[in-house]
């Protein structure tokens, strides 16, 4: 399913950070120039934006800005648990302490 490209091929960078979703969640990516896959049930971010932030604000507004995930390097034991968010047009991801 995940096996071909269409459209014209990016050009993979240290920090190229691509994401496959399914049913509107991630299931594979590339990180760190290696693929991965997700292990579990992805968990959504929810944070409130740094402008919502006030003492007169009773009901602050939150927003889903990413995905927290553990995934597995395919074909090796590695596992990571990563903060995987969306930076304009392109994906972010960090990685988290266990």
């Amino acid at each position: 399913m995940f096996e071909s490209v269409i459209g014209p091929k990016m050009p993979l960078h240290d920090d190229t950070v691509v994401v496959w979703m399914v049913d509107g969640r991630p299931a594979r990516l590339v990180f760190e120039r290696a693929r991965w896959r997700v292990e579990g049930e992805p968990r959504p971010i929810v944070e409130v934006p740094d402008e919502h932030i006030h003492p007169l604000i009773t009901h602050v507004a939150e927003r889903h800005t990413g995905w927290r995930c553990t995934v597995r390097r395919d074909g090796g034991a590695e596992r990571v648990e990563l903060a995987v968010r969306r930076d304009g047009v392109r994906w972010i991801a960090e990685r988290l302490a266990r």
